[in-house]
């Protein structure tokens, strides 16, 4: 029987050392005995199970401490003692060392044993040695450990011994490497280590590290080698890059490494323990992790992304800037679930969140996943946001701990979405109101091709829509029009808008159709002008419309100008002529006349009296027109006579010597003849029009001459009115002109008698009443001169003497006489000039100053002041008289300068014919002056005139 040893701490775990088949009995019994003895002593657990069921054979203390099942484990299977070992592969491992016989070994496992009861977590470094009999046949393996757990494994290896020790480094899972003497000779190196260098044992091993590493020179490793060297200081290092040609390439290693003194039992420096973590991978990930993080955080910026995370064990939450701005928050401090998300949530959407939110954190919606909607109401700015969120609740043991995701703004999609709905909404309602409407509505591409044809345009051109898409809008365009389109396409390829375009298109039938174009570009999203939008409306029948409108219209302003014409004019013979003019333009008749009715002796003459259309001769030389069957109704006002043909009329044609119309008569087929009647029923004359074509005249034209013959009616009744007038005022004019004279000599006789008694008389009674008589003729003469100078001035005979003079001592005067007359009042004068000279009949205007004083104290007798001024300008001079009697209403101020014009209810006690203010305007007009009043009722009157100034 051969049992395989125990591997040796200071040997190499490769070599193997069994024992001789030679030896005595004796000494193989004492060498069983020596390894019975050593694994009873072992520090560290040793067992040794035999069998393929594993059966527990040896168990030294240590091993049986680390189990915990107690002292009674020999002869146990190794199984059933350890039945919590079942699926961490351990078993397996067992049988395959068993099977194959190679041995196994491993570090830093984990392991987990029930001690006492409770099972407990243990990191080992353990083997499987296969154990031989003589015939080189597995027999059972033995199994050593080491328990890693503590923190003290360096500390225990360093206290291994020197082939435990470089066994250590060589099954070190971590790069290691001793280096000895200041040259850094490689003593030994496990495979990390050499993995990390890139280079095989045989070209490091015995040579200084830095030759057998040249590519790591100059990179400060030198120097902290030998800082440790010297000073036995240990240097620690995280991620150090370090360039290296590894594997023919070369390459940057990042290492976490320490540097570390290695001694002699006796303390002194024999070189330097390098160990070495390659953290490559780590910080290359690390790296690139940054690197996504940095563009996770530029792609989150990029769409305003923002991040929130939920600590729903610390209940504690984090915003980003992002998020804290949609929901308007300004402040830095820490947020919270109620006070900020809560609140910041839109009212009509806080309930809806709040439920899923819940959901969520009570298990309702096990996956986690939040996805939702909502408005935010900025608390600080009190903006309206739309938010999307995203994000995850994570869970432990069915507890939600953290609740993390994302916020993005959707307000312009939302916004863009409204738009969209509003787009459609519109679009809806426009096809409504297209497909509707009785306006006729194209679409037409840049080329005139015809892309879209409502029913309005359907119903007018009467083409389907089939038939006009994709046909050319010139189907319904005269071609006498078609410039017209050019023109209109012209402006749209602009950009321009065509509006209220009036022409004619035709219809299918080549019916034509009046309409009205508005014509629009249609753009592409880029803006490009794409086509055009046309809307047409029907306006024949308003062209027909305004058509009568405006002959209404022209019929209309002849009627007024003809009824203010008449109505002003008084001239007999020019109320005739323009009534003829008007009524024969507007019947449109070729000729017309106007027959007055002044019958001979016989009664059947008539004269002619206005012709319009044609020269008096034509009617002259066939004489006036009888009383006929035809013009009887018409000149004794039995009414109107209107035939489409008169030569076909039953009353035509009777009379000799013609029996019809003479020889080079005017030709007339259509006849309108209409009565002129006056108010008192008298039949004045008759209006009478003629055409060559039949049926010119209508009853429209019918009612429109009889509405102007009456008016013409009442003119002409006036113009005779105004003769009859004229007649006598001329006689009247002429009585008071002699009777004037004629009172004038007496009077001048009885003044004169008057004013010898007056000095022949002392007594003082008689004096006075002969002191009343001189007064009374004095007031006589004054009437009868100016009744005089009315008279003059009506014959053009009041002779004004043009000089020079100072108006200033005019007025002055003016007031000195008057004041003499008028005690009661007080009448100031105001001037700023020293003197005012102008050109005229200085008497005259004296004699219009005295008339305005007159006039201001007898029609103020209750007021005691009259104020007189005299002013300039560069132009003129002007004076004003202010009373401050009753006043003059507005509607009599027009009137007041009128000849015999009196306001007797404002003085029906004071005399006076109304010929003063008269004359006032007469000679002030006539000195190419102005003259006016201005009053209030209750604040007095104030009579202005103005004269031309005369410069020095």
């Amino acid at each position: 029987m051969q049992l395989c040893r125990m591997e040796e701490p200071n040997q190499n775990p490769n070599s193997k050392s069994p024992l001789t088949k030679d030896h005595s009995k004796l000494n193989y019994i004492s060498e069983e005995q020596q390894i019975n003895a050593m694994i009873e002593s072992a520090p560290f657990p040793i067992a040794v199970y035999i069998g393929k069921e594993m059966r527990i054979a040896r168990a030294n203390q240590a091993v049986i401490e680390v189990w915990g099942k107690g002292p009674d484990v020999v002869g146990k299977i190794y199984k059933e003692l350890l039945p919590e070992l079942e699926g961490t592969g351990i078993y397996q491992r067992l049988d395959e060392v068993y099977e194959t016989g190679i041995p196994f070994n491993i570090r830093n496992s984990k392991v987990k044993l029930t001690i006492n009861g409770e099972l407990k977590e243990f990191y080992f470094n353990y083997s499987f040695t296969p154990l031989f009999d003589d015939s080189g046949k597995v027999y059972g393996v033995m199994n050593t450990a080491a328990d890693v757990t503590d923190l003290n494994l360096a500390k225990q290896h360093a206290e291994f011994s020197e082939i435990n020790f470089r066994k250590m480094i060589l099954q070190a899972p971590v790069a290691m490497s001793l280096l000895r003497g200041p040259a850094f000779v490689v003593d030994l190196v496990n495979e990390a280590m050499l993995d990390i260098w890139g280079k095989p044992f045989a070209q490091v091993t015995g040579k200084p590290v830095f030759e057998a590493l040249p590519d790591a020179k100059e990179q400060g490793l030198e120097e902290v080698m030998e800082a440790v060297y010297r000073t036995g200081e240990p240097f620690f290092a995280n991620e150090t890059p370090v360039k290296l040609i590894r594997h023919g390439k070369e390459d940057t290693v990042y290492q976490n490494f320490v540097y570390q003194a290695y001694r002699d039992p006796y303390g002194s420096i024999l070189g330097v323990l390098a160990i070495s973590v390659d953290v490559s991978e780590q910080v290359r990930a690390r790296k690139e992790l940054e690197k996504t993080y940095e563009q996770i955080q530029l792609s989150k910026t990029a769409a305003q992304l923002g991040t929130f995370d939920l600590d729903l064990e610390k209940g504690t939450m984090e915003w980003d800037e992002r998020c804290r701005k949609l929901f308007g928050i300004a402040h830095m401090n820490p947020v919270t679930y109620e006070q900020d998300f809560v609140q910041g949530l839109h009212p009509e959407d806080k309930e809806r969140i709040i439920k899923i939110i819940d959901e969520l954190l009570t298990g309702k919606k096990p996956d986690g996943n939040y996805d939702v909607e909502y408005r935010t109401l900025g608390q600080q700015d009190q903006q309206l946001r739309w938010v999307r969120a995203k994000g995850k609740v994570y869970y432990e043991n069915s507890k939600p701990k953290r609740f993390i995701g994302s916020v993005l703004d959707i307000t312009n999609q939302k916004q863009n979405e409204q738009r969209l709905l509003d787009l459609s909404e519109k679009q809806a309602r426009l096809a409504a109101v297209v497909n509707s409407t009785d306006d006729i509505i194209i679409s037409k591409t840049l080329e005139g091709i015809i892309t879209s044809w409502n029913p309005a345009a359907e119903r007018a051109f009467g083409f389907t829509e089939a038939e006009a898409i994709g046909c050319h809008i010139s189907i319904v365009i005269p071609k006498s029009r078609l410039n017209e389109e050019d023109y209109i396409l012209g402006q749209i390829r602009k950009g321009s808008k065509v509006d209220h375009f009036e022409t004619v298109r035709y219809s299918k039938d080549k019916r034509e159709i009046h309409l009205s174009l508005t014509v629009s570009p249609v753009v592409d999203h880029t803006g490009k002008v794409i086509g055009a939008s046309k809307i047409a409306r029907d306006i024949s029948q308003q062209k027909i419309i305004h058509q009568r409108e405006k002959k209404y219209t022209v019929r209309l302003e002849i009627m007024n100008m003809v009824m203010s014409a008449i109505s002003e004019e008084l001239d007999l013979n020019k109320i005739l002529q323009k009534v003829t003019d008007a009524t024969t333009e507007l019947t449109g008749a070729e000729f017309g006349a106007f027959f007055y009715n002044k019958m001979d002796t016989t009664g059947e003459s008539y004269t002619l009296f206005t012709l319009s259309g044609a020269p008096r001769e034509a009617f002259e030389k066939f004489g006036m027109p009888r009383n006929t069957a035809v013009f009887h109704p018409t000149f004794s006002g039995e009414g109107v006579v209107r035939v489409d043909d008169i030569t076909k009329d039953p009353r035509y044609g009777k009379n000799d010597p013609h029996f019809g119309m003479p020889k080079g008569h005017l030709p007339v087929v259509s006849y309108l003849a209409v009565p002129v009647i006056s108010r008192n029923g008298h039949v004045i004359g008759g209006l009478f029009f003629g055409h060559p074509e039949p049926a010119m005249f209508s009853e429209e034209h019918e009612t429109l001459v009889i509405s102007i013959a009456a008016q013409a009616a009442i003119s002409l009744d006036n113009a005779k009115l105004f003769e009859e007038v004229r007649a006598l005022n001329d006689k009247k004019d002429e009585f008071i002109g002699l009777a004037s004279h004629e009172l004038k000599t007496p009077l001048a006789s009885i003044n004169g008698y008057l004013q010898i008694l007056d000095r022949q008389i002392k007594e003082e009674a008689p004096k006075k009443f002969l002191q009343k008589a001189l007064n009374q003729v004095g007031r006589i003469t004054a009437l009868v001169n100016d009744l005089l100078d009315v008279s003059k001035i009506e014959a053009g005979k009041l002779q004004l003497t043009n000089g020079e003079f100072d108006l200033k001592p005019i007025v002055e005067e003016s007031i000195e006489l008057i004041q003499h007359s008028a005690a009661k009042h007080i009448i100031s004068f105001s001037s700023g000039m020293s003197h005012c000279l102008v050109q005229g009949d200085a008497q005259r205007i004296e004699q219009v100053i005295v008339n305005l004083l007159s006039n201001a104290i007898k029609y103020a007798p209750k007021a005691d002041k009259v104020e007189v001024a005299l002013s300039c300008t560069t132009e003129k001079v002007v004076v004003s008289v202010k009373d401050f009697g009753p006043g003059i209403a507005k509607d009599k101020l027009k009137n007041i300068f009128t000849r015999f014009y009196r306001i007797d209810e404002a003085s029906p006690n004071i005399s006076g014919l109304g010929i003063g203010l008269y004359l006032a305007h007469e000679i002030i007009t006539r000195h190419n002056g102005e003259i006016w009043a201005e009053s209030e009722l209750g604040a007095g009157s104030t009579f202005f005139f103005s004269l031309p100034r005369q410069l020095d």
